[in-house]
């Protein structure tokens, strides 16, 4: 307890800004968290100085931010709590770009004196700084109906944007020359890439690692490239953030340290230099905090004090939070500070491990080794304190990630201890073929390719990595249910099970897959093993060629084996020859999918080749630990009949259905026969018969059976046990339905 009492006394007295920290953090939970805040209230409390000043202090930061909190955060989620669309006219202050690889810019819309921050969309011919006379539409976009997609409307909530502009009529008025920096360094950035790429043929894995490291630009997810980071816990690497700021700030200070400079003015240097990589690389906040933490920490040089990392740390939390209470709630805030924090509290302790691999014989005299052993001791001191560091950070970094990404990743500490040096490598030979290559094409050339080596060293390491047992894990899955009924906004279907690595049923259109399906299957990180059709209609099967090109189709079963589909028939010209099982449904089949869940054939999509896609469905039955559900695609009123007629075996426990393009689906009979209780109908408002009858949805509700509408409730996830099937909606956390035994 005596040790405890005086570590507390040691942080009070070195580091009294984090008793502030605290009341920020305090401040920001309010509004959410009203527990949280009482807690952190309490702690910064007990962590300031015991003077009363100083609470009067912790109080007044308390109130300050959750004021602040509600001042910018109420007129956001009212702006964005439902999708709207109207005509503005107004003037528009274009703003740097929201990142350096897309279209969109900030802005700011003035409305005869009414001011909103805006994202201005297909904005590459805008420029920073450039005041615009505009006409155009204003919006706020829907939520994501589908889970597994960016939240958009989270994003513009963090960034404290009241909506979407689009621009149909401009024209510029003047220009604001304070927003010169954004422009120089857009410029900056375009030349840079150039530089630090010429000489290194496109698509290689080298340049695609430079431009990742230096310029923060990913490649995409579903690369070799991506997933091998990701797996080895290394897409920190690729993030412009502390990391890289401090390593940029690392590189110029040992030039520096070559060079007549005074200390205080090589520390100006260093900032500038990280100032100007962070204004360069699109201000992503992870780096603007990094940036702002250094000048805090370098700062007290020129106050001639001690510096503090906690005291920095809280510093620069103070205002960060200030300036956007809401960023306490981002995953990158998080993990910015949580790290910071994990290395100061805890390389202390992990040294005491790493630091074994730097420590001499005690009765060896150090004055008494050669040159060659110092510079070794050297090498293996400076890996023991990058060994602390990365156990420190991992440790630090591994509940957040858990928390927000379900991911374990214990080879990173290893990883990291390679990759980082390896990082500073790549950015400094970057920086360096720059500087060169502005003078010299062909030494600039070289010293590329010569990076674009090291790049794709860094690339096998971390594929060797990625490989290693255990390295990687989930620690839940990702996937909200054993089975996810997307809404494809379009009369389409697509249904996603989470058995046996994955089984879709209806892949949706090319352009619903382009837009979400691609993005879900990717975050989610499947690859289904089996995919069943249940007819040749566009907005059912249309992703296949694109799902066939990619790789994400190794068994497909179809409902007929030709039809006058576009896609379908691609898709069957494509499959010959490529490593995907094609199978024909037939009726009566039983194919296994795992323990307790298999797939039953009812009946097959009719031969007639000229017949619309409608009147060829295959209606299949999914047998889930002994429930029932129904999967008729947009079967019509004549193959309801057909069926009952040929007493095939309709029990079921859940309906899934679509609408007849020409005729009626879903009559009473046909339900009746089913035994079903829950009906789960696709929704859209065109075309027409894509949407529910209002009456036939009334007689559906007064017949006692259970109607989940696509269109009001999204996506629908089901979840099954032996005793109970639950049927939730992703839109709408109250229509939600259990049945039970």
């Amino acid at each position: 307890m005596a040790w405890v009492h005086k570590k507390w006394r040691h942080l009070v007295a070195v580091a009294p800004l984090v008793s502030f920290a605290l009341a920020c953090l305090a401040g920001a939970s309010c509004g959410d968290f009203p527990e949280c805040a009482v807690f952190f209230t309490v702690l910064a409390l007990a962590m300031a100085r015991p003077a009363f000043f100083w609470w009067i202090g912790i109080v007044a930061m308390v109130v300050v931010v959750a004021w602040r909190s509600e001042l910018l955060e109420s007129p956001v989620k009212e702006s964005l709590a439902s999708p709207s669309s109207e005509f503005v006219e107004g003037v528009l202050t274009v703003g740097r770009k929201i990142s350096p690889t897309q279209g969109k810019r900030f802005g700011v819309l003035d409305e005869g004196g009414v001011k909103r921050r805006v994202i201005i969309f297909e904005a590459e011919d805008f420029q920073p700084g450039e005041i615009r006379r505009m006409k155009g539409n204003f919006f706020v976009p829907s939520r994501e109906r589908n889970p597994g997609l960016f939240s958009q409307i989270e994003f513009w909530e963090r960034q404290g944007i009241l909506g979407g502009v689009w621009v149909k009529e401009s024209e510029l008025e003047s220009v604001n020359w304070a927003s010169a920096p954004y422009r120089w360094a857009e410029n900056l950035r375009e030349e840079l890439s150039i530089l630090i790429t010429r000489g290194i043929p496109v698509g290689s894995s080298g340049r695609d690692v430079i431009i990742a490291m230096v310029l923060g630009e990913k490649p995409p997810r579903d690369s070799a490239i991506s997933r091998a980071f990701r797996q080895s816990g290394a897409m920190h690497v690729f993030a412009v953030s502390g990391l890289h700021v401090t390593l940029v700030g690392a590189i110029f200070w040992m030039v520096l340290m070559h060079l007549p400079v005074p200390r205080r003015v090589g520390v100006f240097l260093v900032i500038l230099a990280m100032l100007i990589y962070a204004l360069v690389t699109g201000l992503r906040p992870p780096a603007v905090r990094a940036t702002l933490m250094a000048v805090c920490f370098l700062g007290a040089f020129f106050f001639r004090r001690r510096p503090s990392v906690f005291n920095a740390l809280a510093l620069s939390f103070v205002l960060v939070v200030l300036w956007r209470p809401s960023q306490v709630f981002d995953v990158g805030f998080q993990l910015s500070y949580g790290v910071l924090l994990a290395i100061g509290v805890g390389v202390g302790v992990a040294l005491k491990l790493t630091g074994k691999i730097a420590e001499l014989d005690p009765f060896f005299p150090s004055r008494l080794l050669s040159d060659g052993q110092r510079k070794i001791l050297k090498v293996r001191t400076y890996f023991a304190h990058l060994g602390a560091s990365s156990f420190a950070a991992w440790l630090g970094s591994m509940p957040i990630i858990i928390w927000h990404f379900g991911v374990v990743t214990p080879i990173a500490a290893l990883t990291s201890l390679l990759l980082i040096p390896v990082t500073m490598v790549i950015l400094a030979l970057a920086f360096f073929s720059a500087i060169v290559g502005s003078l010299d094409d062909r030494l600039g050339i070289g010293v590329n390719r010569l990076n674009e080596g090291v790049a794709t060293s860094a690339f096998y390491v971390a594929k060797g990595f990625s490989k290693v047992p255990f390295g990687h894990w989930r620690s839940r899955r990702l996937i909200p249910g054993d089975w996810v009924v997307f809404d494809t906004h379009d009369g389409g279907a697509s249904s996603f099970l989470d058995v046996q690595g994955g089984v879709m049923i209806d892949v949706g259109s090319e352009k619903f897959f382009m837009r979400e399906l691609r993005s879900i299957l990717g975050q989610w990180e499947v690859e289904p093993a089996v995919t069943f059709l249940t007819h040749p209609d566009g907005d059912h099967i249309g992703a296949l060629p694109e799902m066939l090109n990619e790789g994400l189709l190794r068994q497909v079963v179809l409902p007929v084996d030709n039809a006058l589909s576009p896609k379908y028939r691609e898709f069957l010209a494509q499959v010959k020859g490529v490593d995907c099982e094609v199978n024909l449904g037939r009726a009566g089949e039983r194919i296994e999918l795992a323990e307790q869940v298999w797939v039953e054939i009812l009946s097959v999509g009719g031969k007639e080749i000229r017949n619309i896609a409608d009147n060829r469905n295959m209606v299949i039955k999914v047998h889930w630990k002994n429930w029932k559900i129904l999967v008729t695609g947009d079967l019509g009123m004549v193959d309801e009949l057909d069926l009952m007629a040929k007493g095939v075996d309709l029990s079921a426990d859940i309906i899934l259905m679509g609408h007849h393009e020409w005729g009626f689906s879903g009559q009473h009979q046909f339900f009746e026969a089913t035994g079903a209780k829950v009906i789960i109908s696709t929704g859209a408002s065109y075309p027409r018969h894509e949407m529910p009858r209002e009456s036939w949805v009334r007689h559906l509700n007064e017949e006692g059976y259970y109607f989940f509408n696509q269109w009001k409730t999204g996506a629908v996830i089901m979840d099954f046990s032996v005793d109970e099937v639950s049927i939730q909606s992703y839109l709408d956390d109250e229509i939600r339905v259990v049945l039970q035994r």
